[in-house]
């Protein structure tokens, strides 16, 4: 498909320029500079370059280690692949309010589709073990498989609309993510006394902001000596506002089996919705062995 073109109005396209134009005159980069490097970073998943596009303000609140047990890590080829994907990335201005210390910035992205059949054919269905073992000729022809789909303009793409707020820091243009507004969230394991499991949550604890998804991995060792079925219970308390903590992935729903000895690691994705009431300040996340 193409990517369509701008349909701002002559005005905004001037001031969209003018904002430009000084960003490439500073030794920093501009408010829209900024946003656009943090959705590319955002899109690969980079936890580092996410974070030091990140207010100050909002680094006091969450430690990078803390934000980094957030976000869903890739290595080796999987990395690679993600990053070539986003440097496909077209990310227009639309709208831009620049003040002397503060911004808000609207972006219209069309990104990659890594879930459509023609990327993950090429991906192996985004399998890292697989892609990870591949040999330098069949990396080459992913990669060139990638490049003829944008070339040929069948990359297959979604489009949408994001709006950032930043503040100027002494570093330059950062993102708000106002994580002064944070819910805690910490995950337990529930076994039944005949389950000869042993549980590791990670993280165990967070705090995260209205908005922020959270990527958390459950791991189960059966010291048993006969392979263990189970099908895993999950409850959010309390139970009356669960519905803002919205579950995105969980492998847990359906029936695992576990040979004694061996560990399974599951993963599991969260989202806290921004409409979540102000009153809510944690949430308990319990797993439960059986279900």
């Amino acid at each position: 498909m193409k990517y369509p073109r701008s349909t701002s109005r002559p005005s905004l396209l001037a001031a969209l320029l003018t904002i430009a134009l000084l960003e490439g005159c500073a030794s920093q980069p501009g408010p829209v500079a900024v946003a656009i490097d943090y959705g590319h970073a955002l899109y690969v998943g980079e936890a580092h370059a996410i974070y030091r596009l990140i207010s100050a303000k909002d680094q006091r609140v969450k430690s990078e280690v803390d934000f980094a047990h957030q976000q869903q890590t890739h290595e080796g080829f999987t990395a690679e692949l993600l990053t070539q994907l986003a440097s496909f990335i077209v990310a227009t201005p639309v709208e831009a309010h620049v003040t002397d210390r503060r911004a808000t910035v609207r972006l219209k992205f069309a990104l990659p589709d890594a879930n459509a059949p023609e990327i993950r054919a090429l991906a192996r269905d985004w399998d890292e073990h697989a892609l990870n073992a591949l040999t330098e000729s069949e990396r080459r022809r992913i990669r060139d498989g990638l490049v003829e789909l944008r070339r040929t303009q069948t990359l297959p793409t979604v489009e949408g609309e994001e709006t950032f707020n930043l503040v100027r820091d002494d570093g330059g243009w950062r993102v708000v993510m106002n994580w002064t507004r944070s819910v805690r969230l910490h995950f337990h394991a529930a076994l039944g006394a005949d389950v000869p499991l042993k549980i590791d949550i990670v993280p165990a604890e967070i705090a995260i902001g209205p908005g922020e998804p959270v990527h958390v991995t459950l791991r189960a060792r059966n010291t048993g000596t006969r392979e263990v079925t189970i099908r895993v219970g999950h409850r959010i308390e309390p139970v009356g506002q669960s519905s803002f903590l919205a579950l995105l992935q969980c492998p847990l729903f359906l029936p695992v089996t576990i040979q004694p000895g061996a560990t399974e690691e599951f993963k599991s994705e969260y989202l806290l919705l921004k409409n979540l009431p102000e009153s809510v300040t944690r949430f308990d996340v319990t797993y439960r062995f059986p279900g």
